[in-house]
């Protein structure tokens, strides 16, 4: 990943030569936090804007409130100047020098429960931040626009890809992703790979010992990565 201020660990690296092994169009990466989703989903993003030129991809968060408070930073830290511009607060796009662009995209279930937004929206890809925030149907219908952003003739077309990250969680992505992996059963087109904060070196040693206040089921959830801890639906 030269040229982003991105140092990818071990985990991250595998997860890149899955993204362009071809042999995957669906894949999922983390299940607790601090892993390095975000980062990493958003680096392999500019990767493919520079790699194909003229190419379209979409982020995809919950609300236009997360996609700012959540996204947006990371994406301004890892963007390479030189390549890509800052983001257009109208457009809420941002434009590469190379004729590629990046759109962030709100889910916005609770305003666009018929996802009437998704209709025309033609891309070569969706990076899916948090998956488990968002619905089923959501993850549908990026399997029906993911690829449909055709180039102009004489460039060479990307792959088509939906990349995703997740905690662990009771919901379809568990069912689509965790319990088939776990059974050995998950095949291509999809992928899964977990990664843990145990994954990601950056973090300091104070932070570390932070987290084991908290309760025993939020550790092993949310730290070791645990699917199948249950937590108190009254603290949630």
């Amino acid at each position: 990943m030269n040229g982003y201020l991105f140092e990818a660990t071990p985990k991250q690296e595998a997860f890149v030569e899955a993204c362009f092994s071809g042999e995957y169009r669906q894949l999922l990466y983390g299940g607790a936090i601090r892993g390095g989703k975000s980062y990493l989903l958003i680096a392999i993003i500019f990767m493919l804007c520079r790699i194909f030129p003229r190419s379209r991809w979409a982020i995809v968060r919950k609300d236009l409130p997360t996609l700012r408070r959540n996204t947006l930073p990371i994406f301004e830290k890892l963007r390479p100047t030189h390549f890509c511009s800052a983001f257009n607060q109208s457009t809420w796009t941002a434009e590469c020098e190379n004729g590629s662009e990046i759109l962030f995209f709100p889910e916005s279930a609770t305003h666009d429960p018929e996802l009437n937004r998704w209709r025309g929206l033609e891309v070569n890809g969706f990076a899916l931040e948090e998956m488990n925030e968002l619905r089923l149907r959501t993850f549908n219908k990026a399997i029906e626009r993911v690829g449909s952003w055709n180039l102009p003739p004489g460039y060479e077309h990307p792959p088509s890809l939906i990349l995703g990250s997740c905690n662990p969680t009771e919901n379809w992505v568990k069912d689509v992703f965790y319990d088939p992996w776990e059974a050995g059963e998950l095949k291509p087109p999809r992928f899964y790979l977990p990664a843990t904060i145990h994954d990601n070196p950056h973090l300091s040693q104070e932070y570390l010992e932070s987290l084991k206040d908290l309760p025993e089921p939020e550790y092993q959830m949310f730290v070791e990565g645990n699917w199948r801890v249950s937590l108190d639906p009254q603290q949630l």
